[in-house]
């Protein structure tokens, strides 16, 4: 197969727009970076030794295109000094509030997830040291650390309307009716336990 042939390269196109498409959310990027992964190919074609690998080749090419998009983006410009900065979504109230609550509601945990918790989230150990310290396995650990988050976090939606970020950390909440580390999603509220 050559490796400047058209019908060759033809075969290609779906898989690098689909590859560019999985990467780069603006449509109209995704169409100058696959056309710049072909133009790369065409330019570099002496570089291929092996015609049988020209698949990853161009997939290589695509991956280096990608990321030569995103290398050479502009950071964001500063904003002038004349604009005040906004205003912290939660007073240090609501943040202690916040940290009361989730104190009270770890401790009202049934005891595999209670102790794990109290550890890596309210002690700060890791989850290799929370395990040294209870004589329990790493992954032992790790299902409890993960499934005690998912019941507070179960608890925390009862209780909050939640805003998270894209990456599911939480930015700000509203209790959903009066809060108090007491009356809000108390232990014996049913949940599951």
């Amino acid at each position: 197969m050559d490796a400047g042939s058209s019908p060759a390269l033809e075969s290609f196109v779906d898989d690098v727009r689909r590859y560019v498409r999985r990467r780069v959310d603006d449509p109209a990027v995704r169409d100058d970076l696959v056309q710049e992964v072909f133009l790369r190919v065409q330019g570099r074609r002496e570089q291929l030794r092996d015609d049988e690998r020209l698949a990853g080749w161009i997939r290589r090419i695509a991956a280096n295109v990608v990321s030569d998009h995103y290398r050479r983006r502009r950071p964001a410009e500063a904003l002038p000094d004349a604009i005040a900065a906004p205003e912290p979504a939660e007073d240090d109230g609501d943040r202690s509030l916040l940290a009361a609550w989730l104190a009270a509601t770890v401790r009202a945990l049934p005891e595999p997830h209670r102790e794990v918790l109290e550890l890596t989230e309210l002690q700060d150990l890791t989850q290799r040291e929370a395990a040294e310290r209870l004589g329990l396995s790493l992954p032992a650990i790790k299902s409890r650390v993960r499934r005690g988050r998912a019941e507070l976090m179960t608890r925390l939606e009862r209780c909050c309307h939640l805003e998270l970020d894209h990456r599911g950390a939480l930015m700000g909440y509203e209790p959903r009716s009066p809060c108090t580390p007491s009356s809000c999603c108390p232990p014996d509220d049913g949940s599951r336990s």
